[in-house]
């Protein structure tokens, strides 16, 4: 964990791969492998591990947030969205993931979705302004 803790990825990535392979699958190993390999960005590998991960423990909504944030920066903004949906359910004052599922209605032009989410998220302390910011140059990209 101090590799990981420490922003060393890819010794984290190989201290994770080695626990894996040589103990009884630990989600928590998937999950933090994957955050390793999202890190370095590498989204697909990242994927991979967070899709193991949520075999393993498909109740814990971190995972389908980290999921959700590398199928977005692969392009997958549907699949991101029913992430951060899903961590929601599970854990439904999740300011992060309100937040992050405001960004990707934005992106897909669902105003008013990301109206509510951005609303739900500043409700549960993510900071007004920065996401206000964010959701506008989100827009503007939008409509170049």
């Amino acid at each position: 964990m101090a590799l990981f803790d420490n922003g060393k990825w890819s010794d984290a990535e190989r201290e994770f791969t080695f626990a894996i392979m040589s103990s009884i699958p630990i989600a928590g190993m998937y999950h933090y492998r994957g955050s390793a390999f999202a890190e370095q960005g590498k989204q697909l590998e990242a994927v991979a591990d967070y899709d193991a991960a949520v075999r393993l423990l498909p109740d814990y909504p971190d995972i389908y947030v980290d999921r959700g944030n590398s199928y977005h920066a692969l392009g997958r903004d549907e699949n991101a969205l029913k992430d951060y949906s899903e961590a929601i359910r599970l854990r439904s004052n999740y300011a992060e993931a309100y937040a992050n599922r405001a960004a990707i209605h934005a992106a897909l032009g669902d105003d008013e979705a990301s109206r509510r989410d951005a609303y739900e998220a500043t409700a549960r302390g993510i900071d007004r302004t920065a996401l206000e910011v964010l959701l506008e140059e989100i827009v503007k990209a939008r409509r170049k």
